[in-house]
C-alpha cells in the first residue's frame, strides 16, 4: 500500500468536533467492544468518507483536459436512468487506460478537488476508521465509484487497496481496462452482494449518506447515516434505530478570505 496521510492522535479515539457527543460516546463504546472475531465495518465513500464526488469530480477534470462536453450530458443521464448513466460513466473514467494511468488520474483529481474545494477529505470519518483499526476490526469501502479510482485515496483513511469494492472492469492483453462494468454492480443491493461475496457476512457496522448505501445499512447491526437532508431517508433512520450525524457538522470551516 502507498504512503497515506499520519494516524489521527491515539490520545482519544474520537477528537474531531464533528461528532455529536452521544454519537461520538456510542462509536467509542463500539469500537472498543471486546469480539470473538474481528467485526466487519462497512463505509460508502462518496459523500461519506469524503465530502463531494470523487467520479464526478474526474469527469470534470477530464472534460476539462480535452475540451469535451462530458458533465451536462452525464448529469442528464443521471436523471433519467442512475445505474446506466454510473456504468457509462466507469467507462468514461477508465476504459482505455492501464491501472498505473487511473491511480495517477485518481491522484491528480484528488489534489485538484482539494485545492477547489470539490473534494474534502473528512477527518471524523478517517479517526473513526483508524480507531477501528487499532482495535481489530475489518473496515472495508463499498462505493459505486470505479473500484480503481477509490483505491489510491482509501489509502489516505488506511484502507487497503483489497479492500475496496467498486464498479470494476476487466482488462484487455495490454492490461488497459476494456469497456463494461463487471457484476455484481456496486449499486444499492449490489453493494451487500458485492461484500458478502469478499467476507461472507454483513456488516457490524455501515455509513451511508444516501439510498444507494440503504441495503448496506439495513444488513448492519449498527448503522451510522451521514444527512444530507433526504427527509425520507431520515425518517428511515429513525424508524430503524440508526444514528444520525448531519453531513454540515462534518465540514471544515472554509479559509478565510484572503486579506485586502
Amino acid at each position: 500500500m502507498g504512503p497515506s496521510l499520519p494516524p489521527p492522535s491515539a490520545r482519544s479515539l474520537l477528537q474531531s468536533p464533528g461528532w455529536g457527543a452521544q454519537l461520538r460516546v456510542a462509536l467509542q463504546e463500539l469500537v472498543t467492544a471486546r469480539a470473538p472475531s474481528p467485526p466487519l465495518a462497512a463505509f460508502d465513500f462518496d459523500e461519506t468518507c469524503i465530502f463531494g464526488d470523487i467520479s464526478e469530480t474526474m469527469l470534470a477534470l477530464i472534460a476539462g483536459d480535452t475540451g469535451a462536453d462530458l458533465v451536462e450530458p452525464y448529469l442528464r443521464a443521471v436523471a433519467r436512468d442512475p445505474l446506466s448513466a454510473y456504468l457509462d460513466l466507469v467507462d468514461t473514467l477508465i476504459a482505455g487506460r492501464t491501472e498505473p494511468q487511473v491511480r495517477q488520474l485518481a491522484l491528480r483529481t484528488l489534489d485538484q478537488g482539494r485545492r477547489s474545494g470539490r473534494i474534502v477529505l473528512r477527518e471524523a470519518m478517517r479517526e473513526l476508521i483508524w480507531a477501528m483499526h487499532r482495535h481489530g476490526w475489518e473496515v472495508w469501502i463499498v462505493t459505486a465509484s470505479p473500484e480503481a479510482v477509490v483505491q489510491p485515496i482509501a489509502e489516505r483513511f488506511g484502507v487497503h487497496p483489497h479492500r475496496v469494492l467498486g464498479m470494476r472492469c476487466g482488462k484487455d492483453t495490454q492490461g488497459r481496462y476494456a469497456p463494461g462494468v463487471l457484476e455484481p454492480y456496486t449499486y444499492r443491493q449490489g453493494k451487500l452482494d458485492a461484500l458478502h461475496a469478499a467476507t461472507g457476512r454483513d456488516p457490524v457496522f455501515a455509513a451511508g449518506d444516501s439510498r444507494t448505501d440503504e441495503a448496506l445499512l439495513r444488513a448492519a447491526r449498527h448503522a451510522l447515516l451521514i444527512d444530507r437532508g433526504d427527509a425520507t431517508l431520515r425518517t428511515e433512520a429513525e424508524a430503524g434505530g440508526w444514528w444520525i450525524q448531519p453531513a454540515e457538522t462534518l465540514q471544515p470551516r472554509p479559509p478565510p478570505p484572503p486579506p485586502p
